[in-house]
């Protein structure tokens, strides 16, 4: 009886375990951080003073103030403009003419909600990427495209786009602090966790302490491959399979005892 006791005790208990790969990383993702980002970031200085700094700024940050024509499509814009077509190749005119018209009223709406969020347009694949300060008039109908520096769009870009540190949250401030704290040579940079502060404004321009920082991913990581809890859970269920035999074997001594 004692025998037929201990052999239904290991049954359980190997029952029990056998599904352990499916429970573990359950438990484990609802106990856990949340996850990482995908990135980890790091910060360097930029000045306005510097050529080179300006072309960082406008490479990295200057989509908050220029639109390149290549975004105005139907294979980029996901459905967000009512004539891609007809607003781009009147985008495309008035850079290569200075002006272009269009009677078209789908294009003239998108003309119209492009410059309200746009100060300037270029050509991300063009032969040279030109910036043209954009101006609509007219209703939508009248483009005008106009040569523009990059100093002119790196100031636009910092005006608009780069965030004073001390107006940030304390949170976002932590999040920011991390990142430089790890932009040094040879630092990996910051990997924050998806629901900390200032992680959906990334990348970004933050002014701290009269000091300008461009913040961008550094590295990107793929979280591929088993979790260890998945992989315990495997382990688990290996000891489960183990003592149902185990189980079985003592069941099948006590019936044969008797």
């Amino acid at each position: 009886m004692r025998l037929r006791k201990l052999a239904l005790l290991l049954a359980v208990v190997g029952l029990v375990c056998l599904p352990a790969p499916v429970y573990l990383p359950a438990l484990a993702d609802a106990t856990s951080p949340p996850p990482k980002v995908s990135n980890s970031y790091r910060a360097e200085t930029v000045s306005l003073a510097n050529q080179s700094d300006i072309e960082t700024i406008v490479n990295r940050h200057g989509r908050s103030v220029s639109i390149s024509v290549h975004q105005v499509s139907q294979r980029y814009s996901a459905g967000e403009y009512r004539a891609p077509n007809e607003t781009r190749e009147t985008l495309e005119a008035a850079m290569r003419n200075g002006t272009a018209r269009t009677t078209a009223a789908g294009a003239q709406v998108d003309l119209r909600a492009i410059a309200r969020n746009n100060t300037y347009v270029h050509d991300a694949y063009g032969e040279r990427e030109q910036y043209y300060r954009l101006r609509v008039r007219e209703n939508g109908s009248v483009v005008t495209a106009r040569n523009a520096t990059l100093q002119r769009v790196a100031n636009s870009t910092v005006e608009r786009s780069a965030y004073s540190y001390v107006n940030l949250s304390p949170a976002a401030r932590e999040t920011v602090d991390s990142i430089l704290r790890n932009s040094s040579d040879g630092d990996p940079g910051y990997r924050p966790r998806m629901n900390d502060a200032f992680v959906d404004r990334l990348p970004a321009l933050v002014e701290k302490e009269g000091t300008r920082y461009s913040i961008t991913a550094y590295t990107h990581v793929d979280d591929f491959g088993f979790g260890a809890a998945f992989v315990v859970g495997l382990g688990v269920a290996g000891v489960g399979a183990v003592l149902i035999l185990v189980g079985g074997a003592v069941y099948a001594i006590a019936w044969w005892r008797e």
